[in-house]
């Protein structure tokens, strides 16, 4: 198992300064929805941001791909029951 692919609740990025330092990303940060995020078990050769999430009881730190964005929490948690995917609430 390369990756693993769960709905977490996520910010949209925009750039790798952060929201620091950059007014889009801090504007970005308000926008707070679920995705559809791809998390990499083994470091990637591209740079990409880090997110954490727990598997079983361990807390595992990987690199990550949001790979869909949700317009509601429903449509997330029944994208969710359909493909039989992990949802985190936090």
């Amino acid at each position: 198992m390369e990756h693993i692919d769960i709905i977490k609740k996520m910010p949209r990025i925009h750039c790798a300064r952060g929201p620091e330092i950059c007014e889009k990303c801090r504007e970005y940060m308000k926008d707070i929805s679920f995705s559809l995020v791809r998390v990499y078990l083994a470091p990637q050769e591209e740079a990409r941001p880090i997110t954490d999430i727990y598997v079983g009881c361990r807390k595992i730190v990987g690199e990550y791909d949001i790979l869909k964005r949700f317009d509601s929490d429903k449509e997330a948690k029944e994208y969710a029951i359909k493909h039989g995917m992990d949802i985190c609430f936090e």
